[in-house]
């Protein structure tokens, strides 16, 4: 099984000042798989941001893990950080500003980065000659920053964030300064990237044209992950029913069609979850709800409305937490104010979501129900016969798309090798970080 790129797992970070406390990440989950381009959506102040910058080196998580291959990002000292942030990371910023330096050319711009690196000469004109072409501005080395139009200068900026042959690549919203037009071309360049030399990319967005141009889509919300959206296999799409949490038939991240993605929700390992906000306002569960398990999924309802526990709700019959019996008892699962609330164990092992769900809502209640197949870039190859994940199969990540007799084909995702030459595997801790 190929082990992810970017893994954080109950990620906190907190800023103090004075007697103000404020936590824009408050336990947040999230895997990457290598090859993968995964788009960051959320309200402004949801922890977008945040975790681009303790991802890029640029911050320190207050609590839990965050890693990228073999380095731990709550562990670097100073020098060890500013070596990681030059060679295992690339960074294009919204701003041309922050990218570039104007009064080098587009091809000192992007030398600047290698040379500082330690890189000759010769060395160094190669690889920008390569990296300018890469970006289609092959033409453009010699001219300056304010020479060059808006999408022309976040393309240099692109080939400056990719000198150093870094194995991941973040974008804080890369195309927020430009127009529709330049921005599909920017969008169009970095899928380019990924796909011709395998880099992963993670960038930030609020452009649902951007969003749609990617393998996922995450959604912050409150700090941690809450849904997530992927681009459906055509076959796929065509012939299923649109039964997402949305009834207009978009996602509840950032408004993705439901007819060409498919949109789930994250339960971490101890069960906890976020529902869409569409969800909780269309079915008010008031702070509590009751929990009913069917046959093949889960069913939440707002208390009062279900009839008497089912004999096969909690299989002894008795609560879930200490027992007592639910012929005399009724037992709730608590639903905070953003819609969190954690599954029972009992819930868990009878229903296995393996880390997500789709969210239904039928009439008057939710369901949640498991993936019929695994996500792009999941480490999961799906059993034939029943559509359930088997984890932990093969050795490189694969997506699942169906024929019409339903059999499941293996792809591989994302493996690409750089045609620059480029290093697109981690440095190994015989290198100086």
């Amino acid at each position: 099984m190929q082990k992810n790129l970017v893994t954080c797992e109950n990620l906190i970070k907190i800023y103090k000042t004075d007697d103000l406390e404020v936590v824009p990440l408050q336990g947040l989950d999230l895997e990457v798989m290598p090859g993968e381009m995964i788009a960051l959506v959320g309200a402004s102040g949801s922890g977008k941001t945040t975790l681009l910058n303790i991802l890029g080196g640029l911050d320190i998580p207050s609590a839990g893990r965050a890693g990228v291959s073999e380095y731990d990002l709550t562990r670097l000292n100073e020098e060890q950080r500013t070596r990681y942030r030059n060679l295992v990371i690339g960074y294009v910023w919204q701003q041309s500003g922050r990218n570039l330096l104007p009064d080098l050319t587009a091809a000192a711009n992007v030398d600047l980065p290698q040379i500082l690196n330690g890189a000759g000469r010769a060395r160094c004109t190669k690889r920008t000659q390569e990296l300018l072409a890469l970006v289609g501005l092959a033409d453009m080395a010699k001219k300056k920053p304010p020479q060059l139009s808006g999408g022309e200068q976040q393309r240099v900026a692109i080939a400056v964030a990719l000198a150093n042959s870094p194995i991941l690549l973040l974008a804080d919203e890369p195309t927020g300064e430009l127009d529709s037009v330049t921005a599909q071309e920017i969008i169009a360049c970095l899928r380019h990237i990924n796909q011709q030399l395998g880099l992963t990319i993670i960038l930030v967005t609020h452009d649902v044209a951007v969003a749609s141009e990617v393998d996922r889509t995450l959604a912050i919300r409150d700090g941690r992950t809450s849904t997530e959206t992927i681009r459906r296999n055509k076959s796929h799409a065509t012939g299923m029913a649109l039964n997402g949490a949305n009834a207009i038939g978009t996602s509840t991240g950032i408004g993705l069609s439901l007819e060409t993605h498919t949109e789930s929700i994250f339960i971490d390992r101890f069960g906890i979850l976020q529902l869409p906000q569409d969800a909780i306002e269309r079915v008010i569960l008031d702070g509590r709800t009751d929990m009913h398990i069917a046959e093949d999924h889960l069913e939440l309802w707002p208390i009062d409305t279900l009839d008497e526990p089912q004999d096969d709700a909690l299989s002894p019959g008795k609560s879930a937490v200490i027992g007592l019996s639910l012929h005399t008892h009724r037992e709730a699962i608590l639903v905070d104010h953003v819609g969190r609330l954690q599954l029972p164990k009992e819930a868990l092992e009878l229903i296995p979501f393996y880390g997500r769900a789709e969210v239904r809502v039928i009439d008057n209640h939710i369901e949640l129900r498991p993936q019929n197949s695994c996500p792009v870039g999941a480490g999961a190859v799906a059993d034939a016969g029943r559509g359930n994940p088997v984890w932990g199969t093969g050795n490189r990540s694969t997506a699942l798309t169906w024929s019409n007799a339903g059999q499941a084909k293996r792809q591989p995702v994302g493996a690409g090798q750089s045609c620059l030459g480029g290093r697109h595997t981690a440095p190994t801790a015989d290198d100086e970080l």
